[in-house]
């Protein structure tokens, strides 16, 4: 092969420098004919020119010499009368004259006759015999002229000189014209020979040139024929073979393929037209197998049908959607009779009326058909049929049962809740404004907004598992209260609302309210757990508390809020000056973000007592804002405010940085306490935070003192454990604030060594009339002293109260007794007054 392809190359490379095609050849041979008439043309013309030259010469010799001739006879004419003249002449000069013109006429016959003998000289014995003649003459004259002279005219009648001269002369004369003759036979003959010369010669070019056209004919024949032709049908013979699908190579060897003319350039061409041919057919072959693959691989059944309504291929999905027979499936099979078996076998719509006339009818009007048939047993089909431009059409079936069902699903998740799956809230909001719709017809709409006591408690103890399996309890005991008329949605987090219509107002609402109330106050039983919540409902009535959906349920949420400040587990309709107590609290945001932005914000500090040694020991930081016209604001209203829009963040770290700050101010020994919301530990840069605040400060470490509370360890709790570890890693300490209000807090004793304990000050209050507190705190000094952490209680207001808290075994305590929350400016006097005080009241 690769010897092939060289021979190739170096043809093609001929080619290139040397081409010699058909059309060479054909010029050639038509050279050689033009050269072959061209000579005989040549040959003729120079036989014409050597007649001719013949012609000429025998033109020239002849024409002189007879000239001569006739010069001589008319010279010897002369002759005859001057002999004539000197005959009859009376007078002897006369005769004299007479005789010397016969001399000078002699003379000249003979340089005439001389000249003859010059144009032929193969005459010249003729001419001799004429000068002979001549001689004879020229002594037969002088006779006369002698006679003459003498006077003897007797002699010349004697000797018969007139007589002989005039036989000499006619004799001469004769001579002349048979040599006359002699000459014109001559060049006659000459040109004769000449004339047969060239046709001879002329017979033999033609006969040259008849043969020589005949080969070249010959040879143009076989040059056609070998050249041409054979290879010609040699190539067609091979593209018939290749469109029959009998060959895909050119099976005719190298030498067409090397030649160097247009049939070798055809022949390559060809053989390189078949094997793209070839290889496109392989392309072919593994596109149709791709496609085949494709087409039978395709989750959608897809057939396709010609002009008449017959089957030209369909794939294995639409076979198995209608489960067909292999014959239903060949090319050709009618659709009439495909749809009859699918009629037959069940695989047909159920629609009423249906049929396979109305089926075929609808694909005859060559129309785009989108339609979904339901099949037996649920099933549904989707079908999209196009019309082709040959008048046949391709449909694609696909199998749509199971994206209903998925549709179904997100539209039912789309307006419904995922946890308990009651309507959310923009279902709700679509019956609500369906409900209000009959305002207009006399029908009564109320809107109850719900909100769980206690469920953010739960979530924060028991974790969020059980908070969720919390609201699907809810949720089952809400769906048991309400008439099937009714709507209970979830709006989110522990919010419900519940629509009700038709029902005599406001007793209806009241009556359901209180239903609700009972049913939602009863215990759950919760993932092993038994949980106590209530629920505070808001109830507003249309068209009275608003005619819109947004109003209602706004009006409704702020009746709830009512509810819950009025103790938890009640109803409250709404009142118009709700409204205004809304807005009040959206303006406190508003100058919280201002006070944050402002720097109105204060740290107050209250002291915490060693009861060892009856000293200051540190001070808790204690938020404060002094608002420019509402005045002091408490930290019980706007420290829930920052929590809830997330400036607790800000308010956080503002604290961090000005306690670190102002205890640098404080002796060495006495340390400051900062409270974290859970919330800042949801920040993971809390840690690069405290940091700072030292850093910045310059205070150190193991005077900071950060207060979390149990909440803290509820979310995330490895996360939180390594948050504290790296807090600990500073040097500060960690207290554990609250101590005994949530219900896992032993566990996070296990969970992470804390420095202090906090008791809760509802603990302390009333301290010595409760025993159940005495024996809290006690537990609590006990588990604090085993553990080796320090016991602080909160709220000491009495001396009995400071009495029993030592004789417990609290190791400091803070509250008003000693002092309330001073700001920074008053810390050093405190410091100095509250000494001598402290010891006072310890003895």
């Amino acid at each position: 092969m690769a010897y092939r392809g060289h021979r190739y190359i170096h043809a093609m490379k001929f080619t290139t420098t040397f081409s010699f095609g058909i059309a060479a050849k054909a010029a050639l041979l038509i050279v050689t004919l033009g050269a072959l008439s061209a000579f005989a043309n040549w040959y003729v013309l120079h036989s014409a020119q050597s007649l001719d030259h013949v012609n000429r010469t025998m033109v020239e010799r002849v024409a002189p010499a007879r000239l001569a001739l006739a010069e001589a006879k008319a010279a010897l004419n002369n002759v005859g009368l001057a002999a004539y003249k000197s005959m009859a002449a009376s007078e002897l000069e006369a005769a004299r004259a007479a005789s010397n013109e016969i001399a000078n006429q002699i003379a000249a016959v003979r340089q005439w006759l001389h000249a003859v003998s010059d144009y032929f000289p193969t005459r010249t014995q003729d001419s001799d015999a004429i000068r002979d003649k001549l001689r004879h003459v020229e002594a037969t004259a002088r006779q006369i002229r002698d006679a003459i002279e003498s006077g003897d005219k007797q002699r010349r009648i004697d000797e018969m000189l007139d007589l002989r001269f005039e036989a000499a002369l006619d004799d001469t004369l004769a001579q002349m014209n048979r040599l006359t003759n002699i000459l014109g036979g001559e060049s006659r003959e000459t040109l004769a020979e000449a004339q047969n010369e060239q046709a001879r010669e002329l017979r033999i070019i033609i006969a040259a040139l008849a043969m020589g056209t005949f080969l070249i004919v010959m040879l143009a024949l076989a040059l056609a024929h070998y050249s041409v032709a054979r290879p010609l049908r040699q190539l067609s013979e091979t593209a018939l073979r290749i469109r029959e699908g009998s060959a895909r190579t050119f099976a005719y060897g190298d030498r067409t393929l090397v030649r160097i003319d247009e049939i070798g350039t055809l022949a390559r061409s060809f053989q390189s037209m078949i094997a793209k041919l070839a290889a496109a057919q392989e392309t072919l072959a593994v596109q149709y197998a791709r496609v085949d693959a494709a087409i039978n691989n395709l989750p959608q059944g897809l057939c396709m049908f010609d002009a008449d309504q017959n089957l030209i291929v369909c794939n294995r999905r639409y076979a198995e959607l209608y489960e067909l027979q292999p014959e239903h499936t060949v090319t050709g099979t009618p659709l009439r009779t495909i749809l009859q078996a699918r009629h037959a076998n069940g695989r047909f719509p159920q629609a009423e009326g249906f049929s396979v006339e109305n089926r075929i009818a609808a694909v005859r009007e060559r129309k785009p058909i989108y339609t979904v048939d339901e099949l037996a047993g649920g099933q549904f089909i989707a079908i999209s049929h196009q019309p082709m431009l040959d008048g046949g059409s391709v449909a694609i079936h696909e199998d749509i049962t199971e994206r209903r069902e998925i549709d179904a699903k997100i539209a039912h998740m789309a307006h419904h809740d995922a946890l308990t799956d009651l309507p959310n809230r923009l279902r709700f909001r679509e019956a609500m404004e369906i409900a209000l719709k009959g305002i207009e017809h006399g029908r009564s709409v109320s809107t109850l907004c719900l909100d769980l006591d206690h469920f953010k408690t739960v979530n924060d103890t028991l974790g969020h598992p059980v908070g969720d399996a919390l609201l699907q309890a809810v949720a089952d005991r809400l769906r048991a209260c309400v008439r099937k008329h009714d709507l209970v949605a979830r709006l989110g987090g522990d919010e419900f609302a519940i629509v009700q219509v038709d029902a005599d107002q406001p007793h209806g609402a009241t009556i359901l309210a209180q239903r609700i109330i009972a049913e939602l106050s009863a215990p759950f039983e919760v993932l092993g757990h038994q949980v106590v919540v209530g629920v505070s409902i808001g109830i507003a009535m249309a068209p009275g508390d608003g005619e819109t959906a947004d109003q209602l349920i706004k009006n409704a949420d702020m009746a709830m809020y009512k509810a819950k400040e009025a103790g938890r587990a009640t109803y409250h309709f709404f009142e118009p000056g709700m409204d205004a107590k809304l807005q009040e609290r959206r303006a406190l945001e508003v100058d919280l973000r201002k006070a944050i932005e402002m720097d109105e914000l204060e740290l107050y500090y209250q002291p915490l007592i060693r009861l060892e040694t009856n000293e200051i020991s540190g001070f808790e930081a204690l938020v404060r804002w002094q608002h420019p016209t509402r005045g002091t604001v408490s930290p019980a209203d706007f420290i829930p405010l920052a929590e809830e829009t997330g400036l607790i963040g800000a308010i956080g770290n503002w604290v961090l940085n000005r306690a670190c700050a102002d205890a640098t101010a404080w002796p060495s020994h006495i340390k400051v306490a900062v409270n974290l919301s859970p919330l800042q530990f949801k920040n993971n840069a809390l840690v690069l935070q405290v940091v700072a605040a030292l850093g910045n400060s310059g205070l150190s470490g193991q005077r900071l003192e950060l207060e979390i509370t149990e909440a803290v360890m509820l979310h995330d709790t490895d996360a939180t454990i390594a948050m504290l570890n790296d807090l600990r890693a500073l040097g500060v300490r960690i207290s554990m604030d609250d101590f005994g209000t949530g219900y896992s807090s032993l566990g996070y004793l296990r969970k992470f060594p804390f420095d202090k304990i906090k008791i809760d000050r509802s603990f302390i209050q009333d301290l010595s009339a409760n025993p159940d507190s005495i024996a809290i705190v006690r537990a609590v000094a006990n588990i604090g002293s085993a553990l080796g952490m320090a016991t602080t209680a909160e709220g000491v207001e009495t001396e009995a109260e400071l009495a029993q808290l030592r004789h417990e075994g609290c190791t400091e305590v803070q509250g008003y007794l000693f002092s309330k929350p001073r700001p920074a400016k008053e810390i050093h006097s405190l410091l100095a007054r509250e000494t001598c005080a402290l010891q006072q009241v310890a003895v």
